[in-house]
């Protein structure tokens, strides 16, 4: 699927081939059960999402044995400040692989076909690689740091809507607390009046992906992790579209809010977004 490309070409290789045999996994498995334990009151993990990130680190640690890991269930516990300070650990030297075992975990465990296998790699505290994968469709998005984004070897790109008429924007309920979601929900009319259509999907590594693929316009999310959105940030842009935090400002690795677009209307949905 994927050839020679840029220096990290092998290593996007490696992460394709892991993110297949983790999100396989994962859907093969789902019809013998599933058993799900609460975050929160909101947010719930299942056996398969640790299952999914324990055979993802193992494949990891096994070519790549001093590269660094951060999962999404290896840093569940953290507080706010810890996981930032934890990302800040990351020096120019090392290879992170940043892992979500399961993006759209409820997704899964309710049977809806919205979930991927999200994996990024940082290097010089950039992202170099992301690879989404979608078990359902069979659908690998993935791109390396200079050389395009792809889907199933086949390049692609943002759309070109530029009228809000014209376009659809996708976002998620936060998990995170029922504080930033009240804010989110608040925000639902202000977009669903504005411009086309509006998705609401509670899986951002997809829509992100989806944003890059040209099937979305936009996506919009808070309250989620660098696990969440790492892999799609560079797949966007290597797409052709633009990343900010919601607010116009520049996404960090350390950011807990994207706004991902083709860039052709950036501005004015970063002026929707925060008009009250």
């Amino acid at each position: 699927m994927v050839k020679n490309m840029g220096e990290y070409s092998e290593i996007l290789k490696h992460a394709i081939n892991i993110a297949h045999e983790a999100g396989n996994y994962v859907r093969d498995s789902r019809s013998a059960g599933i058993h799900v334990d609460a975050k929160s009151a909101i947010d719930f993990v299942s056996d398969k999402d640790k299952i999914s990130e324990n055979m993802i680190r193992k494949a990891i640690k096994t070519k790549y044995p001093g590269h660094m890991f951060f999962g999404e269930e290896s840093v569940f516990g953290e507080t706010p400040e810890e996981e930032e300070h934890h990302i800040l650990s990351f020096s120019d030297d090392n290879f992170v692989w940043v892992v979500d075992p399961i993006d759209g975990t409820v997704n899964y465990i309710r049977g809806f076909p919205q979930y991927v296998v999200s994996i990024a790699v940082i290097h010089k505290r950039k992202i170099v690689v992301g690879v989404i994968y979608d078990p359902v469709h069979e659908e690998t998005f993935y791109a390396e740091i200079g050389c395009g984004a792809y889907m199933n070897g086949v390049r692609i790109h943002v759309s070109e809507r530029k009228r809000p008429d014209e376009m659809i924007l996708n976002t998620s309920i936060p998990t995170n607390s029922l504080e930033t979601r009240e804010k989110m929900v608040r925000l639902l009319p202000i977009i669903a009046n504005k411009y086309q259509a509006l998705r609401v999907w509670n899986c951002a590594a997809m829509s992100l992906a989806y944003v890059a693929a040209g099937k979305l316009d936009a996506d919009y999310e808070a309250g989620i992790h660098l696990w969440d959105m790492a892999a799609g940030i560079i797949i966007v842009r290597e797409a052709g579209g633009v990343v900010t935090q919601i607010d116009g400002s520049e996404i960090k690795l350390t950011s807990d809010n994207i706004l991902a677009s083709n860039g052709l209307n950036h501005n004015d949905i970063v002026s929707s977004l925060t008009s009250f």
